[in-house]
């Protein structure tokens, strides 16, 4: 206290304000900001990664790549022709084990820059595969196993 007035000087009001700050912010970040983080961290980084050639267990799951194919045209007979300057991108995934039900996943397609999705797929077993059509210059290098939320579980490098 100076002068009798009962009042706090500055610097004192200061060190209240940074300790309320510091609490506040100790509270704000773990239960607010941080789920928010985690949350958006999967949408961009996958949990797994499974390298070209390999296989991976992931949730009593096994995932590899099982094929890759880069064709001119649509392979079915009277397909629509493909756009001029894409190619058809056909990725193949052999996924094993138990399916829990009501598991959908969503395969995307991405070369570390772009991303192309895939239609959704119903809970199965055995192999999976994505059709993208892609600009002929681009050189896909990964599929993303993506859930309905947007998470990355797996990333099969191709």
């Amino acid at each position: 206290m100076t002068g009798g007035t009962g009042r706090l000087a500055l610097w004192q009001r200061n060190v209240i304000g940074a300790a309320v700050a510091a609490v506040a912010l100790g509270v704000i970040i773990p239960f607010d900001l941080w789920p928010q983080w985690a949350d958006y961290r999967a949408t961009v980084e996958p949990a797994h990664v499974i390298e070209p050639r390999e296989s991976l267990a992931v949730d009593g799951q096994t995932w590899s790549v099982a094929d890759v194919r880069h064709l001119r045209r649509e392979p079915r007979p009277g397909a629509p022709a493909l756009p001029e300057g894409t190619v058809l991108t056909e990725v193949t995934v052999d996924r094993a084990g138990v399916v829990p039900p009501d598991t959908y996943v969503i395969g995307v397609l991405t070369d570390g820059q772009q991303r192309w999705r895939g239609e959704s797929l119903a809970p199965t077993q055995g192999q999976l595969a994505w059709n993208f059509v892609v600009p002929d210059d681009a050189v896909p290098t990964a599929l993303d196993i993506t859930m309905l939320d947007g998470s990355i579980p797996i990333r099969l490098q191709l």
